[in-house]
């Protein structure tokens, strides 16, 4: 049976909107990597009252809680109270954990205010959970239905306790209960909604599930996986490619680094820009050292000048990003071969998204020529007004 698990976010800041909780969004991402799904999440402020119903309520339908916030040594943070409170015991003092904080500001040369003796003050019977990089003590407790494990709610805490102690801890509990494979696939050129289209209409096989997550430039697209027929596996990742194919940019992860940098090692690459600002060759700087790049103001903005131009200016591999113009921007890939100029019209307003969006035009055609794959393709996101191909 799959387990029920949910996630608790405590704070007025968070409720009320002052703070964005990233935190939410990201750990419900880390547990569906490990094939499990969240069920639901709650936000509740620093009242109490509210914290403890909650808790009490909870705890008769989840496996696991993870609660985060409110582990700090104001008079606010209240979490370790109210869960106390809702379990009905006391809180302790937690000598270890004390001696840790006093430790980590002897080491930093500082005397430790008393405030932060709160911190390590814990539920009765609670399990420690460890912090390795602030003094916001974890910890774990049961109550009725459901284990609970309280985070704090800095960021890059949180990240750490989740990834080396509270994951490991949810293997141990629950093993492969519940748990679903789950294979991605980063997309580029789709618009959500068409993909929505081309997917969502589709028969897939009983135990598969699709996912969708948006990060411009790419889509990530999921399949969900609770069945161990391999046979419904393959035809459901089979379907997926024949409708997302040309699109398919990356599996599991994105990194040019490995799958396109050793391609690129010989290559003497040039790179020019001028609408995408030098977005192009910061890109391409993550993947490879090895090019010339040029941040050129005033470069053709029509397909056939952009690509004459690149003809006479560059070596046998370049890549230019011309101006925009009333066509749109010309992008252009010149190989030793050919040179295949294609004028993408930009709908998005924001100025950082349409240099983003065309750097990764440029490095898709890129990608697609060291793959040995059709350069030039259709976007729905960026309708082509122009497509040419000059001989070299």
């Amino acid at each position: 049976m799959e387990p029920v698990i949910e996630l608790i976010s405590t704070g007025d800041e968070v409720l009320t909107g002052l703070i964005t909780d990233t935190n939410a969004g990201w750990l419900s991402q880390q547990l569906l990597e490990q094939g499990w799904q969240v069920r639901r999440r709650f936000t509740v402020g620093d009242d109490k009252a509210d914290l403890i119903e909650l808790f009490e309520q909870r705890s008769h339908h989840a496996d696991v809680i993870i609660v985060n916030g409110g582990l700090g040594p104001t008079s606010d943070d209240i979490s370790a109270l109210a869960m106390a409170e809702a379990a009905g015991v006391p809180l302790d003092l937690n000598q270890h954990w004390l001696t840790v904080m006093q430790e980590k500001y002897a080491s930093r040369n500082r005397e430790m205010p008393k405030s932060n003796n709160k911190q390590a003050m814990l539920p009765q019977g609670a399990e420690l959970v460890d912090n390795p990089v602030g003094t916001a003590c974890g910890f774990a407790i049961k109550l009725n239905r459901a284990t609970l494990f309280f985070t704090p709610g800095v960021p890059s805490e949180l990240k750490k306790m989740i990834t080396d102690e509270i994951l490991p801890r949810m293997r141990r509990q629950l093993g492969e209960n519940g748990r679903s494979q789950v294979r991605r696939f980063f997309l580029f050129g789709l618009s959500e909604s068409g993909l929505s289209d081309r997917l969502d209409s589709l028969t897939w096989p009983k135990g598969i599930a699709l996912g969708y997550r948006a990060n411009l430039p790419t889509i990530e697209v999921k399949l969900i996986i609770d069945t161990d027929d391999s046979a419904a596996i393959d035809s459901a990742e089979a379907q997926l490619l024949s409708e997302v194919g040309t699109h398919l940019v990356a599996r599991d992860e994105i990194n040019f680094a490995a799958t396109m940098g050793p391609l690129l090692a010989d290559k003497d690459l040039m790179i020019f820009e001028d609408a995408s600002a030098g977005r192009l060759t910061d890109t391409i700087t993550l993947i490879t050292r090895e090019f010339e790049g040029h941040y050129l103001a005033g470069l053709p903005d029509e397909a056939q000048d952009l690509g004459d131009w690149l003809h006479v200016s560059a070596r046998p591999i370049a890549l230019a990003i011309g101006a925009a113009g009333p066509q749109g921007t010309p992008i252009a890939l010149k190989t030793p071969t050919s040179c295949m100029v294609q004028t993408l019209q930009m709908h998005f307003r924001d100025p950082l998204a349409q240099r983003r969006l065309l750097a990764f035009v440029a490095l898709d055609m890129l990608r697609r020529y060291l793959a040995d794959e059709t350069v030039m393709v259709d976007y729905d996101i960026l309708p082509c007004s122009e497509r040419i191909t000059l001989p070299a």
